[in-house]
C-alpha cells in the first residue's frame, strides 16, 4: 500500500507484484479481475523478457477488466552499456497496444514516482465519470440536508416549506 500525491489529491494505491515469473502465471489471473491498473514491465538488458510482454498483454486483455489502464515500462535504464532493447523499441510496442510508456531505474528511482504517478492519473481519468456521479449523489445528500434544515426555523416550527425535523 502506498499513498501517492495527484493534483493535489491524496490516492491510496495497493501494489502487487508478481515478478512475471510462470509460476505466479495461475494466480496473476485472479489479480487481474479487480485491477485497474497494471504495468507490463520487461529488463531492457533482456530481449527474451521484452519478448514475453506480448505474452502479458495478451493474458491481460483476456483476464483484466475492460478499461483497465496500462503502461509499458522499460527497467534497469541504468544499465545502458548492457542494453538489448532500445528505447525505440519499448516506445513503438506501447503505440501498438495504446500504452504509455517509461524507462525506469529500479536501482536509481529514475522514472518510478513518474510511473506510478501516471499509472494513477490514467485510472483516475478512467473512472471519472464514476467519481462525478459520486460527487453529484454526495451533493444532493448535503443540498437535501440544506432543505430540511431551511424547513424549520430555530423555534421548530415550520415556513413554507415542509419539514422533515
Amino acid at each position: 500500500m502506498k499513498t501517492i500525491d495527484v493534483d493535489g489529491i491524496k490516492v491510496r494505491i495497493q501494489i502487487w507484484d508478481t515478478a512475471g515469473q510462470e509460476r505466479y502465471q495461475t494466480i496473476t489471473k485472479q489479480y487481474y479481475r479487480r485491477a485497474q491498473g497494471i504495468f507490463l514491465v520487461y529488463d531492457i538488458t533482456s530481449e527474451r523478457s521484452y519478448q514475453h510482454i506480448m505474452k502479458w498483454a495478451s493474458d491481460v486483455d483476456e483476464y483484466a477488466p475492460d478499461g483497465v489502464q496500462k503502461i509499458l515500462i522499460g527497467n534497469k535504464a541504468d544499465e545502458e552499456l548492457k542494453r538489448q532493447v532500445g528505447k525505440h523499441q519499448g516506445m513503438k510496442l506501447a503505440e501498438e497496444y495504446g500504452m504509455d510508456f517509461f524507462e525506469t531505474s529500479a536501482c536509481t528511482n529514475y522514472n518510478i514516482k513518474e510511473s506510478f504517478t501516471r499509472l494513477t492519473e490514467l485510472v483516475l481519468l478512467a473512472h471519472k465519470k464514476e467519481l462525478d456521479g459520486l460527487r453529484i449523489a454526495s451533493n444532493d445528500e448535503l443540498n437535501l440536508a440544506e432543505l430540511e434544515e431551511d424547513g424549520c426555523k430555530a423555534d421548530g416550527t415550520s415556513n413554507s416549506k415542509s419539514c422533515w425535523c
